[in-house]
């Protein structure tokens, strides 16, 4: 699994380098075969396509070098030694192997460190343990949402269902699919204005949280509610 994972990867990336290698050309002929309309549509989605793909790497690789860094800070504490390699080899290859590369990532550490001292190899997978559920629930989801504008919950349902559907690879192109759709309704879809309402105004979204939650507790309700329910039943 892990071999073929990596030989999809590979193929992926050696694609996407032939693929923006010679995009003018291909432009071109795409371009060629559709109405001025239809060829502004296509290059203003590709433009999309282009932006958030280099976006999604960028926030790999700064997710990676945070990775490398805080793994080589305590590297260096427990004395393992090899800490700079270690540190790029882990950070890099658990943010650009989909899935199976934050496993593979944290084993070469891991080994290395149990053959000079088994308590920092202990130390080290409980640091891999904890980092991993931090940046899986904090700074992943932080990162995607200011590199590609992708909501923290659209960005972890979309690799959960890029990662059902195809497998490791999915789970990898999920994040820019869902920019880039994300991006092109934003783009392509009209958009009206909204009705002005005590539900639609997020300066009383709080107070909204707050009122209910007081009303469960008092029974009475708020000014706020009354109003809404009153709007409602206009």
């Amino acid at each position: 699994a892990v071999v073929t994972s990596l030989f999809q990867l590979l193929t992926i990336l050696l694609f996407t380098f032939y693929f923006v290698a010679d995009g003018p050309r291909v432009r071109r002929s795409v371009c060629s075969l559709l109405s001025p309309r239809r060829q502004r549509e296509v290059l203003a989605t590709w433009e999309i396509a282009i932006d958030k793909s280099g976006a999604y790497f960028y926030s790999r690789l700064l997710l990676a070098v945070v990775n490398g860094v805080a793994l080589y800070i305590l590297l260096r504490v427990v004395g393992v030694p090899f800490a700079l390699p270690l540190a790029m080899f882990s950070g890099l290859f658990s943010q650009f192997v989909p899935v199976v590369g934050t496993y593979i990532a944290s084993v070469l550490p891991l080994l290395v460190a149990l053959l000079e001292d088994p308590v920092a190899a202990l130390i080290i997978l409980v640091f891999i343990l904890i980092y991993q559920q931090v940046e899986n629930y904090v700074l992943s989801p932080r990162v995607t949402k200011h590199t590609m504008q992708l909501h923290p919950a659209v960005a972890i349902g979309s690799a959960i269902a890029g990662g059902s559907l195809a497998g490791p690879i999915g789970a990898f192109l999920a994040l820019p699919a869902a920019a880039i759709i994300q991006a092109s309704i934003g783009t392509f879809v009209a958009r009206h204005e909204v009705l002005d309402s005590d539900l639609t105004s997020e300066e009383d979204h709080e107070e909204i949280k707050r009122a209910i939650r007081n009303e469960r507790k008092t029974g009475s309700t708020p000014k706020i509610l009354d109003r809404i329910r009153r709007s409602e039943a206009e």
